[in-house]
Formats: C-alpha cells, sequence, structure tokens
C-alpha cells in the first residue's frame, strides 16, 4: 500500500533539524518526498513547540525559529482541536504526546503515522510505520 497522506512525527522532524545520527538521512529523504509533492505530510501542531523547546536549549533561538520556517514551507499542519485533546486523553495510552499523534491523524485524514517509535502506539485504526518501512514504498 502506498501511503499518499502522512502524519510525520515529532522525532523525525529534530532528527531533520539536528542531523541526529543514524537518523538523519531518512528524516531528510521523507522532508524531500514532501517537498516534491510525492506525499501529503502532516505534522500535528503541537509539534512547533515541542521543536522549539527541544532546539532553544542548543542552539541559539533566532536558528530555532529560521528551523522552524523551514519545517513549516515543507509539512501541512494538522490542528489539535478540543476533540483531539478529549479523544488523547479518553485514549488513555501511556503516553500522551503519542495519542495526541494518533488522534490529529485520524482527524486530519492520514493514511499512516511515521515514526521512530512504532510500537508507542496502541491499537489504531490506521497504519504506524517506521521512516524505513515509509520510504520502501517509494
Amino acid at each position: 500500500m502506498a501511503f499518499k497522506k502522512v502524519l510525520i512525527d515529532t522525532n523525525i522532524c529534530i532528527d531533520a533539524v539536528i542531523a541526529r545520527k543514524p537518523f538523519a538521512a531518512n528524516a531528510l529523504h521523507i522532508i524531500n518526498l514532501s517537498e516534491s509533492g510525492k506525499v501529503e505530510a502532516y505534522v500535528s501542531a503541537h509539534t512547533f513547540d515541542t521543536i522549539f523547546y527541544v532546539l532553544r536549549k542548543k542552539i541559539p533561538v533566532k536558528k530555532c525559529y529560521s528551523l522552524l520556517r523551514e519545517l513549516r514551507s515543507v509539512f501541512k499542519v494538522a490542528s489539535v482541536s478540543e476533540e483531539v485533546i478529549d479523544a488523547a486523553i479518553h485514549a488513555e495510552w501511556p503516553d500522551f504526546e503519542d495519542a495526541i499523534h494518533y488522534q490529529t491523524a485520524l482527524a486530519a485524514g492520514c493514511d499512516a503515522i511515521v515514526t521512530r517509535n512504532p510500537n508507542d502506539f496502541h491499537a489504531t485504526k490506521i497504519p504506524v510505520i517506521s521512516p524505513e518501512q515509509f520510504l520502501v514504498k517509494f
């Protein structure tokens, strides 16, 4: 199955922007697929504040904003609505952030979620796959 509309997990975005080895190559390949229009890639709205929080400890704030602008130019933003939060709370997953990503992906009509930790997602209605699994499709 080829995935046309996917939600990209925060960890993949961070891999790309800080060139985290050995994950950066796959993350950058996913970004290139999104930039070229071969896949419609979304990130959850709360991904941006999480990335900013992580980056500001490592690099100057001005550079953080520059990287956020770059990511925003590549990915569409999936809304984190009241309904998404309520559904994530109701799900009671061990990792609340993953529950938000999952509910956001459902609300946005995504075909799959791409993450480095697919085993952290529980009882999903859509595939949750690794970057490697996703890239095999391309």
